[in-house]
């Protein structure tokens, strides 16, 4: 079914499934932009890019799932807590003179690479919590895998939001004809249904 994951037999499977769906869902918000169209921001009252929201999404897979797959044994960046921050700080800009396409492609590595740690986590072991961060308070139990994909769940779908107002205020374009293009999905089931159905008032 169009937008909807798959079911699947296991938790496991399901889980990838429906990260796999979120992150195909996120990516088609920004079909058909330019450059300098995900360079651009469209709300005055906001900073945000749809250039640095895609390349956030990813990298939250990224890492995210990497720290979920390294279960108790952690993950070590290599960077002092200096060298960490400042990273974060230019991560998920696009590069200069980097087009639409590299954008994307950075974005389908970072995807790929969370995944392939999504599929070699164990839900139920331990995660320790980050301490490079100020964001966990004084105490915080460790997490599990399982708490992982969920965190990474809530945020990609915290930041399509985002991009879904970001994008309409761009050229108008909404996230059930950008699907439709994006992914070849046949949607005209859709009017059939509202065309069966007089008495409901159909959205366009």
């Amino acid at each position: 079914m169009p937008f909807f994951p798959a079911t699947r037999a296991t938790e496991h499977e399901q889980l990838c499934e429906w990260v796999d769906a979120q992150l195909v869902n996120a990516r088609s918000v920004v079909h058909g932009l330019t450059a300098d169209q995900l360079r651009a921001r469209p709300v005055p009252s906001s900073e945000l890019t749809l250039g640095w929201l895609i390349l956030h999404i990813g990298e939250v897979a990224e890492t995210w799932l990497a720290r979920a797959a390294a279960g108790p044994a952690g993950v070590d960046t290599g960077l002092s807590l200096a060298e960490a921050f400042e990273r974060a700080e230019t991560v998920n800009l696009p590069a200069p003179g980097a087009t639409a396409e590299d954008v994307l492609a950075e974005y389908d590595r970072r995807c790929a690479a969370g995944l392939a740690h999504l599929r070699a986590t164990d839900l139920d072991a331990p995660v320790p919590v980050p301490d490079d961060a100020p964001w966990y308070p004084p105490g915080q139990p460790e997490f599990s895998g399982r708490w992982v994909v969920h965190h990474v769940l809530t945020e990609i779908a915290r930041h399509s939001g985002h991009a879904d107002i970001l994008r309409e205020a761009i050229d108008g374009r909404t996230m059930y004809e950008l699907q439709a293009e994006d992914q070849g999905i046949d949607m005209t089931y859709i009017g059939e249904w509202f065309a069966a159905h007089r008495e409901v008032p159909a959205p366009w």
